[in-house]
């Protein structure tokens, strides 16, 4: 099944009440942009026992969507991220939401702003990041398996054929989002690390990138 490596982790848990946020509207946001409400609500009850601060509670959410897969709510949460990691215990609490140790945070925010596909634990799976598509009568997307795909230029896009089209996956560290094209995807990236990977047996086609690093 599609999958995300850095993913693993708690996917249940329930945040506390905090005045102002709806926990259940969040939760139908996160589902809409395509993230996980169940890990969205590990996330945030996380970086809450984290940092009791109410007033950081709506800041960690925004990163607490990001980590339950939503990629729309990336750029907002590596903004909200340089501003809590200048907070009393709000590094702890975004490390906390992003289940990686609190020392691997100032790499990760750093590395994040120029690789959307680098995480921690990169170079014990040996350079991969995710698995997306899958056969469309187990609820995944494709009937067909893909036969090949390339990077983009942009840092996270690709290119991928299958079902006898063109498909453009943008992707991250906690989540993708697999989008059908009418045209032609744009030129292959000149010097990107980062490739597509479709097993000939497999309706998966896996995110690879090759320094592992």
């Amino acid at each position: 099944m599609p999958r995300h490596l850095a993913g693993a982790g708690p996917a249940s848990g329930a945040p506390a009440p905090v005045p102002g946020l709806d926990l259940d509207l969040a939760a139908r946001n996160v589902r809409r942009a395509g993230g996980d409400p169940e890990r969205f609500a590990a996330a945030l009850g996380a970086a809450q026992r984290a940092d009791a601060a109410s007033e950081h509670t709506v800041a960690l959410a925004g990163v607490a969507a990001w980590r339950a897969g939503a990629l729309a709510f990336r750029d907002d949460a590596l903004a909200r991220i340089d501003v809590l990691r200048g907070e009393p215990a709000g590094g702890r609490a975004v490390a906390a939401a992003l289940g990686i140790a609190e020392a691997a945070l100032a790499e990760f925010a750093e590395r994040q702003r120029t690789d959307p596909l680098w995480w921690p634990g990169r170079t014990a799976e040996r350079g991969y990041v995710c698995a997306v598509g899958g056969f469309r009568g187990l609820g995944g997307a494709w009937l067909a398996p893909p036969g090949g795909g390339y990077a983009l230029a942009e840092p996270g896009a690709f290119a991928i054929a299958a079902d006898e089209r063109w498909w453009r996956l943008d992707a991250d560290v906690w989540g993708s989002r697999l989008t059908r094209l009418d045209d032609e995807p744009g030129p292959a990236a000149s010097d990107s690390l980062a490739s597509i990977v479709c097993p000939q047996d497999s309706y998966l086609a896996w995110v690879h990138v090759r320094d592992a690093a």
